[in-house]
């Protein structure tokens, strides 16, 4: 049964499905953001290359040209202390390890996998009686119908969010459901997400009341609650140390100090109040740095902050000296203003609140491409190389375009939402659910309904949350809603599968239960196949992406030559498919022979290796053609290694493994018959 896999490889299967949607509809993207946390990713392994391995830094040539070049380098690095603080040092460094020299896909395979593996966790701790089927369906749902795919493919941390409230999710509800490895994966995780962006750690203050008061509507036991709510703090508390170490070693360097722009000033001063009550204090002898920019509109944060024409832009206008200063006063000006107008400030919030929660469609992952490769700034950055190391944009980005608009996608958005939202309050609404709560029957945190329902009432409101941190303190743009939307269609299909009952799922089959009926003659096909080979190619695929990511990290991140590189991606690829396929694809207790299998193994990988790039080369000598279709050659030879190294594995490498499985077969057979 999937639910009694490894999480990691049903995982991958859900993965996958997710960056097929957007290889057919679209591809990865970029932001404005993309490029400070791309950034900060190179900095810091130039920094690990320089004080580790002893790499002199890349200077230019010593002219005088070279010498202006390498002062405006320097100037560029301490002017953007003062606000490279907003993007997280460590999104940049997972940025930049899977994304460097314009691999995006490493990363939206990345971003798709934790994604994947969450949902998987939701699925199997929340309805475990369903059939193995019910979550690929439900990852295709969300891969198809929501904003996940589109939000999973975007460079920028904004996946986090409805990550987090994933791993809230589980913690509070479904922690004693998860193996041990898999609450640590669930903790870091959250730890991680935490530390990608300031507003998810708001969204996780804001999530922990809500998860105890569900908690204790279903009956969970208050020492569990207390467990939870110190693993979110303790996440929480080691992230924002670790963002506050990152800040101390900057500062330590350059004797800078690591800001962020004053966004909350920029929000309250585009609300209104913020406006009036500058030019009142201004008016008082107030020593404001912006009371110089007292007469402008103020009328977007985003120009406040960003624009860099006179009639609209304040602090990517000022000089370094006053951007600080800003920062430094943001605090004072916002308690100044809820003080001056605190009836104004609220009412505003609130608009923004119920903004942001109506404007949840995809927007920016959709317009940014063509405007990034001919805008006269952004053109000239490193932006234009990571779009373009995924496939040609075309002469004016055409090439790089989805195939889909952003009007379509709002309104699948809208429906599916609505319809989500009809599901789930149907579910809820059943007698196992809050129904019957309504008629006097109690919850139970034993009950697999008593916990589904806490648990999709606690993702809804993350999605609701979210709207009032993003829209309240940063302002209601489309994205920032997209994000974790499709959280609500996951929380009523989760929901619904839950509520059914655990005897009207029919029979298992081959591992997976499905229905009788229609599926009759597609069972006895599946049955012909091998479970070993499924389970083989499952731990390829897993060997191919830590084989991947490691020797992106190697070459690109540390900075090693392509051949080492490979060398020890490969060993460690082959160790982990040799211990994985021992364990578990030809699983039979036994303890001897570990060297020599393990040597066979390694033979048997190379030979497959060499199969697949031997078919490859000679379709595209035979078929010329075929170098415009690159997929089609390597799918081949990748079938035919896949085929020789299961066979090699089975029949070689875990031979005597085969043989004991037999030979116990026999005996427990013989001593049945006696018996």
């Amino acid at each position: 049964m999937t639910g009694r896999l490894p999480s990691v490889f049903p995982a991958s299967a859900g993965a996958l499905i997710v960056v097929l949607t957007v290889l057919v509809v679209g591809r990865p993207s970029v932001f404005t953001d993309t490029r400070d946390y791309f950034i900060h990713g190179a900095r810091f392994y130039q920094t690990l290359r320089r004080e580790v391995l002893g790499q002199p830094e890349a200077r230019p040539p010593a002219t005088p040209a070279g010498e202006r070049e390498w002062a405006r380098q320097q100037w560029a690095k301490h002017f953007n202390h003062s606000n490279m603080a907003a993007r997280s040092p460590y999104y940049g460094i997972f940025l930049y390890t899977l994304a460097h020299r314009g691999t995006l896909w490493m990363l939206t395979l990345a971003q798709s996998l934790i994604c994947a593996w969450l949902v998987f966790l939701l699925w199997r701790s929340a309805a475990p009686s369903a059939p193995g089927w019910t979550y690929y369906t439900l990852m295709a749902a969300l891969a198809a119908g929501t904003s996940l795919p589109w939000i999973a493919s975007f460079a920028v941390p904004d996946i986090f969010a409805p990550v987090l409230a994933a791993t809230v999710t589980l913690t509070f509800l479904y922690r004693d459901r998860l193996e041990r490895w898999e609450r640590a994966g669930v903790w870091l995780t959250m730890t991680a997400a935490i530390a990608f962006h300031s507003s998810h750690l708001l969204l996780a203050v804001a999530m922990v009341p809500v998860a105890i008061g569900l908690g204790l509507l279903i009956g969970a036991r208050w020492r569990d609650l207390k467990i939870a709510a110190g693993l979110t703090a303790a996440a929480a508390g080691v992230a924002v140390g670790a963002l506050a170490l990152y800040g101390a070693a900057i500062s330590w360097k350059s004797g800078d100090e690591f800001r962020r722009p004053p966004f909350l000033m920029a929000r309250v001063l585009a609300d209104g109040p913020g406006r009036a009550y500058l030019r009142a204090s201004c008016a008082a002898g107030t020593p404001w740095v912006i009371c110089r920019y007292k007469d402008l509109p103020f009328a977007k944060s985003d120009d406040i902050l960003w624009s860099a024409l006179p009639e609209t832009g304040v602090f990517n206008r000022s000089t370094y000296q006053d951007r600080v200063r800003m920062e430094k006063q943001e605090t004072a000006f916002v308690l100044g203003t809820i003080a001056y107008d605190p009836g104004g400030q609220f009412l505003a919030s609130m608009k923004n609140w119920g903004q942001q929660l109506g404007s949840f469609w995809v927007d920016d992952p959709l317009r940014r491409p063509w405007a990034f490769l001919n805008h006269k700034y952004w053109g000239q950055t490193n932006l234009v190389g990571l779009m373009r190391g995924v496939g040609p944009c075309g002469v004016k980005g055409e090439l790089c375009e989805p195939k889909v608009k952003i009007s379509q996608l709002a309104a699948l958005d809208d429906a599916v939402v609505y319809v989500a939202i009809g599901l789930l309050v149907l579910g809820l609404a059943q007698q196992a659910s809050l129904g019957g709560l309504l008629r006097g029957r109690r919850l139970d945190a034993t009950e697999d309904a008593g916990r589904a329902t806490a648990m999709a009432l606690l993702l809804a409101a993350a999605v609701v949350l979210n709207a009032g941190v993003c829209g309240i303190f940063s302002g209601p743009f489309p994205r920032y809603q997209a994000r974790i939307i499709w959280l609500a269609p996951a929380a009523a299909l989760l929901l619904a599968l839950a509520l059914v009952p655990a005897q009207a799922w029919r029979r298992e089959w081959f591992g997976l239960k499905a229905p009788t009926g229609w599926l009759a003659p597609a069972r006895a096909l599946w049955t012909r196949v091998d479970p070993a080979f499924l389970r083989f190619g499952v731990v390829g695929a897993t060997g191919f992406s830590v084989d991947g990511l490691l020797l992106y990290a190697l070459v690109h991140g540390v900075g090693l030559n392509y051949f080492v590189g490979r060398l020890i991606s490969f060993t460690v690829a082959v160790g982990v498919t040799w211990a994985l396929n021992r364990t578990w694809t030809f699983k039979v207790r036994r303890t001897d022979g570990r060297l020599r299998e393990a040597a066979v193994y390694v033979a048997v990988q190379c030979a497959g290796g060499a199969a697949n790039v031997g078919v490859y080369t000679a379709a595209i000598l035979i078929a010329p053609a075929l170098k415009d279709w690159l997929i089609v050659p390597l799918a081949m030879g990748s079938a035919v290694g896949l085929c020789l190294t299961y066979l090699g594995a089975k029949h070689l490498a875990f031979r005597h493994r085969q043989e004991t499985a037999l030979a116990r077969a026999d005996g427990r057979a013989a001593e049945g018959a006696s018996g």
